[in-house]
């Protein structure tokens, strides 16, 4: 197998920032973690173009059918995930 190497120049510090700390945070290099980020994304996108929406959530649908949750029950579940999750709020510097 062949590698390649590919700089990336114009990123904003923020967003190296954040790479880094999330990068950190899966406890993967940068580079690793970039590299997942661009395979997962030709993966998706390579599977939009040969399956069709109801193929990709059958397995989800199925799985959620052989649960035995309602949608009201799934629904207060998310409600309860998104409240948990911190919103963070930036600002923008008036000029």
């Amino acid at each position: 197998m062949s590698t390649a190497s590919i700089h990336i120049s114009g990123l904003r510090p923020q967003t190296i920032a954040s790479l880094k700390s999330q990068a950190k945070a899966y406890g993967v290099t940068v580079e690793g973690y970039i590299k997942e980020i661009i395979e997962t994304q030709m993966s998706i996108g390579e599977m939009a173009r040969q399956k069709t929406i109801d193929e990709v959530f059958a397995p989800t649908q199925k799985q959620f059918r052989e649960s035995g949750m309602s949608e009201t029950e799934l629904d207060r579940l998310i409600d309860a995930a998104r409240h948990q999750q911190p919103t963070k709020v930036t600002r923008r510097k008036k000029r």
